[in-house]
């Protein structure tokens, strides 16, 4: 009877114990589940000048506990306007305007979303090309691939429930550029960027 009472005894306290102790967790409660398309408008610093830049993205966004925000989706930019070549190597030829498009996966951290007020910071990582503007150059290469990293720093104002406005300064770092007229320093750069947000917010 004895070797009985020991597990016996067990089980009756171990629920007990169970239920004293909470196992804390990164993500506990309720969590809500939204998304967001938004327009984008502004300047950024290539080849030594200003471009106007403008820009699309598209999120899923994951609310957790306290307005801590995870969105996650897609992320397009391209310069409108053109920039000149800097370097240019070909006299007889007067440097060509480039112009440049890039994007890929975004991540955006946003701390106190339901706040009037609020701020967030994004990571975009994919790649893009930058090309001459003219398409009857005789070239040998007219375009050229490139990898970049663009993290940065953005301020939320909540408009309504469905639309919000943003304003943000990124930083563009880009890399294996191999094209005449640009390099990797030369398309790396700040920029300034409006955006208009419009969706299901949490």
């Amino acid at each position: 009877m004895k070797k009985f009472l020991i597990p016996i005894t067990l089980l009756l306290i171990v629920p007990y114990i169970s239920s004293a102790q909470q196992t804390e967790t990164l993500i506990s409660g309720s969590v809500h589940h939204g998304g967001f398309g938004a327009l984008m408008h502004g300047v950024t610093s290539v080849n030594g000048e200003a471009a106007y830049l403008r820009g699309t993205r598209a999120a899923w966004s994951i609310t957790f506990r306290e307005g801590h925000t995870l969105n996650l989706g897609l992320g397009g930019y391209r310069t409108s306007s053109g920039f000149d070549a800097v370097n240019w190597q070909l006299n007889d030829i007067e440097a060509p305007e480039l112009r440049m498009n890039y994007g890929g996966f975004e991540i955006e951290y946003i701390n106190k979303s339901y706040k009037l007020v609020h701020y967030g910071f994004q990571t975009t990582i994919g790649g893009g090309d930058v090309r001459y503007r003219g398409r009857d150059l005789n070239f040998d290469k007219t375009s050229d691939d490139f990898f970049t990293v663009q993290p940065g720093a953005n301020i939320h104002l909540n408009v309504t429930s469905w639309f919000r406005l943003s304003g943000g300064v990124l930083y563009r770092f880009a890399s294996g550029v191999n094209l005449q007229g640009t390099g990797n320093s030369d398309l790396s750069g700040f920029s300034a960027v409006v955006a208009l947000r419009f969706g299901w917010f949490n």
